[in-house]
Formats: structure tokens, sequence, C-alpha cells
């Protein structure tokens, strides 16, 4: 009860008590001391009253507000709760960042690690040749000439090696560098090397002219909606040095080739390719450096920055195309490199969100000579949810069950051998029993349109090679992905 409210109960019970003892005696004419007493028994009376009811609202009053604070109590004990639960979840999904982190710092350090390990190795065999004596020097020449006779053998592209001579293949170049030593070509196709031959004198002076001026430039030859051009290399000197100097400068990029879906031709999925670019910007491709690069030591280091690329480009991708997958070649080199595969397992198992994307390819060949240890590391990759493709794949005997338990989900098969296989076996029967484990085949190095017609005829739905397009920068494929 307010304090205005009870004054003026308390005035209105004092007139009251006041009448009660004056106004009996005047007019009943009861005594003074009778009225007197009946009208302070009234007064005191009254004021209990008011002061019953003065306490029964604060108590209700007292209620009210407690119920109140406790309402709000309630409120902020739900807040705090949901505070507390997203700090810890900020400060979860921040171990995690920071874990992430650390995994890609620590693949970035062994890539570095090993650049550079290989970078003292290279100087100190440099040393070394350099103080060959003359006959030694030539000879030494001498046998990098014939290793060029190689340069056309890819172990990831191509299996045809074109008859191409020495003076054929320098008559069959767009350009030829003025050393005699390299050829520049525009196509990583070697049966398109041979056409080249035709192209007019024009081209030949607008390519030589890009050159001189991306000489002068110091900078890539690419021009806007061109490809760079290929240099072949002929002399392994040479060779081992624009490896080496595109590995300490960063000079690796992802190249992208489609998988096809048939008859349709759309790209569905991606093949991952590692390409070197020289100090000008011109393509140096596998098919010349593999050989070198494996007795050398240096082709894990490049597989393995293909594979930090590949994730960059992942994570760039984001949730569009959510089907889409990208294939990347994991070579016996790096699963045997006992300082980078444990780490990288170890990254991919923790980051599980590449599983859905990522598909790790594997020769049939490369696959059969593993040994236990390295199976049982690939099984974690499958456990985590991670498939695999077989490439190369000839053996048609192959025990697909055992595939199917490392999660084998592609093959892929030359045209050629399937178009031989199909002649000589039952294809059909092979692809039901691919289906029932499955995995789906892939036609690779289709090269012309009677290949389509066989793997239409076959009932192939993918396909893979340089009739649908040749690997291409992952840069310049944003309108694919």
């Amino acid at each position: 009860m307010k304090p205005i409210t009870q004054a003026i109960l308390f005035v209105s019970n004092v007139f009251i008590s006041l009448a009660v003892i004056i106004l009996p005696p005047r007019l009943f004419g009861v005594d003074i001391l009778t009225s007197g007493l009946f009208g302070v028994f009234i007064l005191v009376i009254s004021q209990q009253i008011m002061h019953f009811f003065s306490g029964t609202n604060q108590d209700d009053s007292a209620k009210f507000r407690l119920e109140k604070l406790e309402d709000m109590a309630l409120v902020l004990r739900g807040d705090l709760e949901r505070t507390r639960r997203e700090v810890l979840k900020t400060n979860t999904s921040g171990t995690e960042k920071n874990n992430e982190l650390v995994s890609e710092l620590k693949i970035l350090q062994t890539l570095l690690g090993q650049v550079m390990k290989r970078e003292s190795e290279l100087n100190t065999e440099t040393e070394t040749q350099g103080g060959l004596s003359p006959h030694e020097a030539e000879a030494s020449h001498s046998k990098q000439i014939e290793h060029s006779d190689e340069i056309f053998e890819d172990r990831d592209e191509i299996t045809h090696k074109p008859e191409i001579s020495e003076n054929s293949s320098t008559a069959n170049d767009t350009t030829q560098d003025d050393d005699p030593d390299e050829i520049i070509v525009t196509s990583e196709n070697p049966n398109a090397v041979i056409d080249q031959a035709s192209e007019e004198a024009d081209t030949q002076r607008d390519t030589q002219q890009q050159q001189m001026t991306a000489q002068a430039a110091n900078r890539p030859t690419r021009a806007k909606g061109k490809k760079a051009p290929i240099r072949i290399i002929k002399r392994e000197d040479q060779l081992l040095s624009v490896i080496r100097s595109s590995l300490s400068e960063n000079r690796v990029d992802l190249y992208l080739q489609p998988i096809v879906a048939l008859p349709a031709r759309k790209a569905v999925h991606f093949e991952c390719f590692s390409r070197v670019r020289d100090e000008e910007g011109r393509i140096v491709l596998p098919r010349q450096y593999m050989k070198i690069a494996e007795s050398r030591g240096l082709i894990g280091t490049i597989d393995n920055l293909l594979l930090f690329r590949l994730i960059q480009l992942v994570r760039r991708l984001g949730r569009r195309r959510p089907n889409m997958k990208f294939f990347c070649n994991l070579s016996a080199f790096s699963m045997a490199d006992e300082e980078f595969f444990p780490q990288f397992v170890d990254f991919m198992a923790s980051n599980e969100e590449f599983t859905s994307r990522l598909v790790f390819e594997i020769s049939q060949d490369d696959f059969v000579k593993i040994d236990d240890d390295m199976k049982e590391r690939l099984k974690t990759l499958v456990r985590k949810g991670f498939a695999f493709s077989m490439d190369q794949f000839v053996n048609f005997d192959e025990n697909l069950t055992e595939l199917e338990h490392f999660n084998f989900q592609f093959i892929k098969a030359d045209a050629r051998d399937l178009t031989a296989f199909a002649a000589a076996d039952d294809l059909s029967e092979m692809k039901a029993q691919m289906r029932l484990k499955g995995i789906q085949l892939v036609a690779s190095r289709v090269e012309n349109e009677d290949m389509i017609v066989r793997m239409l005829d076959e009932d192939i739905e993918y396909a893979q090679g340089y009739l649908f397009a040749e690997p291409e920068n992952a840069n310049d494929l944003s309108h694919e992905l």
C-alpha cells in the first residue's frame, strides 16, 4: 500500500474515533468516559485492520517481485548457457582450425625441407660435373641426347610414342629455339606435333615474336585465351636445371583434364596433372622430366606440391558442383616417402571435408607392388571415406573383391586395351561384376571419333583423352568449376 493511501486512511480513522468520542454523549447522553474508551478502541481496531491489509499487499507485492526476479534469473541462465555453448563451439572450431593449419604447415615444412635438400644435392652434383674432363663431358652430353629419345613417354598420359626422328622433330615443330637442343611446340599431344609442320610462316613469326617479347619482359608467354608454349628440352643438364629452379621458385602448376560422361561428352570429373614452368613461362611436360625427377628423388616433391595445390582448389570450390571429383595420382615414390606420406595420411584423415571431392589414383602395377604397411595406411584413408581409382588397368583378371575392400570406385583402362579385351572376351560380364562392386569404368586416352564409336558400342559411361581436351591450367577453368 502506498504511503499517501496509508496517511489518508489514518486521518479517516482519527476523525471516526473523534466522532465516536464526541457525538454519543451529546446526542444520546452516553458517559463521556465510555464514549472515549469506545472511540480509542475503534481507532486501534481500524489501525490494526489497515496494517493487516497493508502487510498483505506488501506480501503480494514481494511475492510478485520475487517471481519476476526468478523469471529474469531463468532468462539470464538460458542466455549464459547459450553463451557458454557458443564460446565452447568457437574454441573447438578454433582448435580444429589451428590443428588444420598446423597440419598444412607441417606439409609445407616437409616440402620446403625436401626442396632445400634436393637443391643442396644438385648444387653438389653441379660442382662435381663442373670438374669433368672434356672427354667425360662429351660422353655425358651424348648420354643426355640419347635420353631425349624417351621424352614422349608419359606414365600418366601417353603410351604410344610417335615415330619422330631428331631431324623430323625439328621440322615438325611450330617454332625452334636458337638452341638446337631445345624445341618449342604448341600442343601436348604427341600425335599433333606432326600436324604442326603445315602451319603458315606468319604463325611461326607471331610465336617467335611472343617469345622475344616475353623474354624481354621476363614473364610468361601466355596471352589471354592462348595456351603457353611447350618447351622440349633434349639435354639432361638443362632439364635438371629447369626442374631445380622451378621447384625453388614455386613454378609447379595444377592442370586439369576433364573426364566426360558419354554420350553427352559433358565434363563431370577432372584428373589432375603437374606442369613445370621455366623462367619464361614455357611448359615442361611430365613425359620429359618424369624419369630424371624420379632418378634424382624430385618426383615426390612435385607430386606433393600438386596435392597441396589441389587441396587449395577444392577449398575455393566450396559447395559448388558437389558431385564433381578430382582424380589425383599417388605415385609409388610418394607412397614410399617415409617423411611425407604418413603426414599426408594424418592430414587427410583429419580433414574429412575432402572425402567427397578427392579420388586418389594408383596404377595397377604400383598397387600390386605396395607392401602391407603401405596398404594399412591406405586403409586409414578408406576408413575415413576416401575413394580410389585404379589407373593403367591392363590385367583384366584383377581381384575386384580386394579393390572393393580398398574402396576403388573407378577403373581407368586404355581405350585400345578395352577394344582388344572386348574382341577377345566378354566386356559386358566384367562391367556387370564391377557394378556389383560399386566400380565404374573409364576409357582413357581416347584420341579419335572411331574410339568413341567403339566405347558407345560397349556401353562405357565415362571417357577421357585428347579428343575432348588437353590438360588446362586450373586457373583458366573457372567457367567449368
